[in-house]
């Protein structure tokens, strides 16, 4: 549907609700925050303006950072572990030059 298209449908739209309600709607629905009147079409310039920003939230992939977080932590574990391995090990004694005469 072309921008001409979605105006003329969108101005029947509000024509239609705007005498079931009693008042001018013009400015009441949720496109309406996207709304600049100085365009050739208002209504459907605000409309595609509001469902592209629609659009692009739901299409955003999820985050991989918690995997690599995850990784990062058993890394560090591995490493404290290796760490207290070392702590343990005996440390060889060095023997004096008096006790082997």
């Amino acid at each position: 549907m072309n921008k001409s298209e979605r105006q003329n449908a969108l101005d029947v739209q509000k024509w239609i609700d705007s005498e079931q309600k009693g008042y001018d709607c013009c400015g009441s629905y949720d496109f309406c925050s996207k709304c600049d009147k100085q365009v050739e079409y208002p209504c459907a310039v605000a409309y595609d303006a509001f469902n592209a920003k629609a659009v692009k939230a739901e299409k955003k992939p999820a985050k991989k950072a918690p995997a690599k977080k995850a990784e990062k932590a058993e890394v560090k574990t591995e490493v404290k572990a290796e760490a207290k391995a070392e702590e343990k090990k005996p440390v060889a004694k060095k023997t004096s030059k008096k006790a082997s005469k």
